[in-house]
């Protein structure tokens, strides 16, 4: 009855718009593949093939760490989900340490024969209510981890759909995601191309409209 319940609360952002590699040709000149007389280390290395057609792209990302960070609605719904976790959590195992006490202490009455048959049967009928009720608060735990993920859904939902509303407009050809982290997909990403603020701006300000409504 120790087991300690703890649930971690990761509101994870994804903006599942598309998904781009970056590859980056370096342009030679008319010395392209021929070395330095006597350069060994230059003479290993192949020949670096010119592209055959530049694109032209119209390419932008927004960096969904700082959405995490700063878009008011994952705020809010992070701060209420640590909230109830916490109060559950608290009052779980408060609960749990009295009923492990009081499990302990009619064991040790019992054998020393210190209890009535009726005494012992009401002792054994309160602890197992109380189980059903520490049983009850356990799965209201579980229960805020599917909270969890249809928020993280609904999340992941109004920043799509706002971004395709926004490029209604811009019409860009790729909006990207873009993350500082180990799961980041873009090896690099030009700050000239970056319209986080920009969306984070217009994100915010539907989010604030959409509260002062309710």
């Amino acid at each position: 009855m120790n087991k300690k319940i703890s649930i971690i609360i990761n509101v994870v952002l994804v903006i599942a718009v598309a998904v781009l590699y970056y590859l980056h040709f370096s342009t030679c000149n008319n010395a392209c593949g021929e070395t330095m007389e006597g350069d060994s280390t230059l003479a290993s290395k192949p020949a670096i093939m010119l592209p055959k057609e530049i694109k032209a792209s119209k390419i932008v990302f927004v960096n969904s760490d700082i959405l995490n960070k700063e878009y008011d609605f994952v705020r809010d719904l992070t701060a209420a989900a640590q909230t109830k976790q916490q109060r559950l959590e608290a009052a779980y195992q408060t609960k749990a340490q009295k009923f492990q006490q009081d499990y302990t202490d009619l064991q040790q009455k019992a054998s020393q024969g210190l209890l009535s048959e009726n005494q012992g049967v009401a002792a054994q009928e309160d602890l197992k209510k109380r189980k059903d009720e520490l049983d009850k608060m356990e799965l209201q735990l579980q229960s805020l981890v599917d909270e969890i993920q249809k928020s993280n859904e609904e999340v992941r939902k109004t920043v799509v759909d706002y971004v395709k509303e926004y490029n209604k407009k811009a019409n860009y050809n790729y909006i990207l995601t873009h993350s500082d982290g180990p799961g980041g997909v873009l090896i690099f990403a030009n700050e000239s191309l970056d319209i986080t603020n920009e969306i984070l701006e217009g994100l915010n300000a539907q989010y604030k409209a959409k509260k002062a409504t309710k």
